[in-house]
């Protein structure tokens, strides 16, 4: 039986919503074939061109649905929004002023006359002063770009091209908190900014609030669709909450809108559960991005797990034997029996649960936002958190004091029990007395001071059967000089060797067990 307009309406509306958009584009296409002034067929045939990012596309079909009825509100947001979307600001405001002449009025259209009103007006650099500023930034001369930045703003205080750019030029240079706060001004200024909210999910990211992070990325997305990197830094943050599912989910939609994006086959390579799979993945990212280093010197570590040491002795002759990737290729190849590979830091910790002694409790020295507490806190039931929880206490290299803070909130995490400051003040006076011995302890606390004060005081807890695992041991520029050189002080000072039962090239993890002890 053939459907009547208002039928095949309905049910275009019912696929829509289903996510069935092909078959939502069927039932629109008939309608407009049979009448093709037909203002919700018209409309709903916009939202779908928009849904998959032709905003150019999607005009024709809104000015189609006004002309056939302009007295639906929801016409005009949606024209307004497609021409905001293709950065037709001008235009925009003019549909605007014709849409209030013809009485159309509501809480959207409060909204969009904020998101018009600065933009609109607002005076614009030259594309000159900002090509200056993208080759400092490309440059690395950071201050000189905020120096820059700061003088621009002055003279174009609502330019949303120079928020944007402050936010990744602080961001650069460790300021995180000051980035955010120049991308949530280029958001007030144009609240559909995708790259913004992009940009900004990575610097939560990097300050580890994951939850704020990931909905930075949705509200990209949802501003376009199409934006690939939005989910592959989501599936970055999904992975570091071990919502592994979620993550390569999320990497493979980056793929599909981009099939050559090396960084979401990275991605995947580090979801992993075997060599072969991840050999996989980073054979992929080479063939999108054949310079991609991290993927090239890796796929020669993965090469050497299976009996092909060939490109590994290859790079050893070329420039890159000093690399800090290839000196932690070259520690673990070194050692007595090759450890066990893991991809993912969730793999390694199951794994090591699986050989612990799971009737003791757990510490971990080095807390943050505590992501890895909680996840050891679901075998031991108990555990013992220790952390400034105002981030590193010295300069870590790089990195400046005070990175990494969770702002001085301690998690709330039923069994465990956290001892706030730095550990040279609140270890002796936690060991002076008797505690249980330790089934596994994660080291996370990066620095070298930090690491050798905690294995020095926690030394009551620990014996062979207790299991030490290394957050930050390898892989990077400067790993042997943290945690690598407080493990082998600590051993050299108590006449004990260690065997390494599990590795991560992906994490930087170490675990290992005590001889001697």
């Amino acid at each position: 039986m053939e459907l009547t307009l208002d039928q095949a309406l309905q049910k275009g509306i019912e696929a829509h919503k289903a996510g069935k958009v092909q078959e939502a584009d069927r039932c629109y296409t008939a309608i407009l074939k049979a009448n093709p002034k037909h203002p919700d067929a018209n409309h709903n045939m916009g939202i779908l061109a928009v849904g998959v990012g032709k905003f150019e596309a999607a005009l024709p079909f809104f000015k189609t649905a006004l002309e056939a009825n302009s007295s639906i509100a929801q016409f005009w947001l949606s024209y307004i929004d497609a021409l905001m979307k293709l950065d037709r600001v001008a235009d925009a405001k003019l549909v605007f002023e014709e849409a209030k002449s013809k009485g159309a009025k509501g809480d959207g259209f409060d909204q969009l006359e904020k998101r018009l009103r600065p933009v609109a007006s607002a005076q614009k650099p030259s594309k000159e002063q900002l090509q200056t500023l993208v080759n400092l930034y490309t440059q690395g001369q950071y201050q000189e770009a905020l120096n820059e930045i700061s003088k621009l703003l002055k003279q174009y205080p609502n330019s949303i091209d120079l928020h944007n750019i402050s936010g990744a030029t602080h961001k650069s240079l460790g300021k995180l908190k000051e980035g955010i706060d120049a991308y949530k001004k280029a958001i007030s200024l144009k609240p559909d900014y995708a790259k913004a909210y992009n940009n900004m999910g990575n610097a939560l990211q990097e300050l580890g609030k994951l939850e704020e992070a990931i909905e930075a990325y949705n509200q990209a997305i949802a501003m376009n669709p199409n934006i690939a990197g939005a989910y592959s830094n989501m599936g970055n943050a999904l992975q570091k909450q071990g919502k592994l599912e979620e993550a390569i989910e999320a990497y493979n939609k980056a793929i599909s809108i981009k099939p050559d994006y090396a960084d979401a086959y990275w991605g995947l390579s580090g979801t992993a559960e075997n060599i072969s799979e991840s050999k996989k993945w980073v054979e992929k990212c080479l063939e999108a991005n054949p310079r991609h280093s991290e993927a090239n010197l890796t796929f020669s570590a993965l090469k050497f797990y299976l009996g092909d040491e060939s490109k590994y002795n290859k790079l050893l002759k070329s420039p890159l034997k000093d690399n800090a990737f290839m000196r932690s290729f070259a520690w673990a190849f070194s050692l007595p029996k090759l450890p066990k590979l893991h991809f993912h830091r969730w793999a390694l910790f199951d794994h090591m649960i699986d050989l612990s002694k799971k009737d003791r409790p757990f510490y971990e020295f080095g807390v943050w936002r505590g992501e890895a507490f909680r996840y050891l806190i679901k075998t031991f039931k108990n555990g013992y958190g220790f952390d400034t929880f105002e981030g590193l206490p010295e300069d870590w290299h790089n990195e400046k004091a005070g990175t990494y803070s969770s702002d001085g909130n301690v998690p709330k995490i039923k069994g465990g029990k956290f001892v706030v400051g730095k550990f040279e003040d609140t270890l002796p006076g936690f060991f002076a007395e008797k505690r249980p011995m330790a089934s596994i302890i994660n080291f996370d606390a990066d620095l070298y001071s930090s690491t050798i004060c905690a294995l020095n005081f926690g030394k009551p807890v620990i014996d062979k059967h207790t299991i030490l695992i290394f957050d930050e041991f390898i892989m990077n520029k400067n790993w042997e000089q943290d945690e690598y050189k407080a493990l082998d002080e600590f051993c050299s000072n108590n006449d004990y060797t260690y065997e390494v039962l599990a590795i991560s090239f992906f994490t930087k993890q170490v675990a290992v067990k005590l001889i001697g002890i």
